[in-house]
């Protein structure tokens, strides 16, 4: 198995053209970078919406395909929506998937056709209003709409405790898991066409090699819009040299999933 190389720790510039909820500058590293999601919690996930192999299920916000690819493997038959053509093209082929561009607001899809919605990290960046009876309308009598995030969890010493000290140091405070501080249940009721909401989670964690771990950083959109290049570019100098100067080749970090799961009324 190829190592993957130390960090250089050489500065590098921030993404200039990077909008907040445009991923485009930044596919390569979020591809490169994205954990999967525990296949525990997707397993309670798949029992709790009632899904069997073959049944149709629309993943939005799809990304790169991380969850796209757990939900293939489990022999359902896919339909991934994403509005980045970039992001769609870092996505790796995959059997029983077909892609298409769309959002959460305007996905394209047949009325009452979907035995399941997902949005794995990536419903924050929809509007309730719109995209909820959307949601309604392709999912069948009785279809399920569940919401998920990778969240990481600190540690008291060492890497992620060092990272986040370091963004407030040169970027200022910032709510890195701005999604977690949200009433999901009330948000997925807000417009009446879901009930029944249900919450599930786990741990997990992501052994990485320290390169990747500077690319979670790198796909980071808010955290590139809010700091602007040269804060961020500082901020990427100092991430590498850390690593680099107490050789540290992989970075263990910790993640809670967290899913809230909503039934079609």
């Amino acid at each position: 198995m190829a190592r993957s190389p130390a960090p250089s720790g050489k500065g590098e510039p921030g993404n200039a053209g990077c909008r907040l909820g445009d991923f485009t500058s930044q596919a390569d590293a979020y591809a490169r970078s994205r954990p999967d999601y525990p296949e525990r919690l997707i397993d309670i996930l798949i029992e709790c919406v009632g899904v069997k192999s073959g049944d149709k299920v629309v993943d939005i916000g799809a990304g790169t395909g991380i969850f796209t690819r757990q939900l293939a493997a489990r022999g359902f038959t896919v339909t991934a929506i994403e509005p980045g053509e970039a992001m769609r093209s870092k996505a790796p082929p995959m059997s029983g998937v077909v892609w298409q561009d769309g959002t959460f607001e305007e996905t394209g899809m047949p009325s009452e056709s979907q035995a399941w919605a997902t949005a794995a990290q990536a419903f924050h960046w929809a509007d309730p209003a719109r995209a909820l009876p959307e949601i309604r309308r392709i999912l069948k009598p009785g279809g399920y709409f569940s919401i998920l995030w990778n969240n990481r969890t600190e540690d008291p010493a060492g890497v992620l405790k060092w990272t986040r000290e370091a963004i407030e140091r040169l970027i200022g405070r910032f709510d890195d898991e701005h999604h977690d501080n949200r009433d999901w249940p009330a948000i997925l009721r807000s417009t009446g066409d879901l009930t029944d909401v249900r919450f599930h989670d786990a741990p997990h964690a992501a052994a990485i090699p320290a390169e990747r771990y500077m690319d979670i950083w790198r796909s980071h959109n808010r955290l590139n819009v809010v700091a602007g290049p040269e804060r961020f570019g500082r901020f990427m100098a100092e991430l590498g040299k850390y690593l680099r100067g107490r050789g540290i080749k992989t970075v263990t970090v910790p993640y809670i999933t967290r899913a809230w799961t909503a039934r079609r009324r």
